[in-house]
């Protein structure tokens, strides 16, 4: 993954801003224009990933289809902005056949040039399962250490 940036601080902030309020109110297209042209998302606490659009478009079909609307409360605990990435931790309660469950997630959404080269996810493997769905199983082993 490269870092070449081109974009400054305050653009990186309002680019994880917007992202983020997409992807809550489940607008693919604004979501997926975010992206850069081969994203990747990484999950170090299982030391498995993705990358490429056409994944990155799958998940978020599966994700907003089937996690999203188990969603019953979201709270962002703190939010982190350098020249390259930003990081939101959050509380999330699903509602899972009337159970609530409470996950916490941090996300770090880096930049590559203008747009969102991917996200590196630290959640338990339950929380990823329930985020990915069917994904999680075609996930590859990531090469150690992870980078952006």
């Amino acid at each position: 993954m490269q870092n070449n940036v081109t974009i400054d601080q305050k653009q990186v902030a309002e680019l994880g801003i917007f992202h983020a309020e997409r992807e809550a109110a489940r607008d693919l297209e604004a979501v997926m224009g975010t992206l850069s042209s081969n994203p990747k998302y990484l999950y170090p606490t299982i030391g498995k990933g993705f990358s490429g659009l056409e994944n990155a478009e799958r998940f978020y079909r599966w994700f907003f289809e089937n996690f999203s609307p188990k969603v019953v409360d979201g709270k962002l605990i703190r939010q982190w902005v350098n020249e390259t990435s930003v990081s939101q931790e959050y509380d999330v309660t699903l509602d899972i056949e009337g159970q609530l469950e409470t996950h916490r997630i941090l996300g770090v959404l880096f930049v590559e040039g203008n747009k969102l080269g991917g996200e590196i996810v630290y959640a338990s493997e339950e929380t990823i399962k329930r985020m990915l769905g069917p994904m999680f199983e075609e996930l590859a082993i990531l090469d150690q250490p992870f980078s952006y």
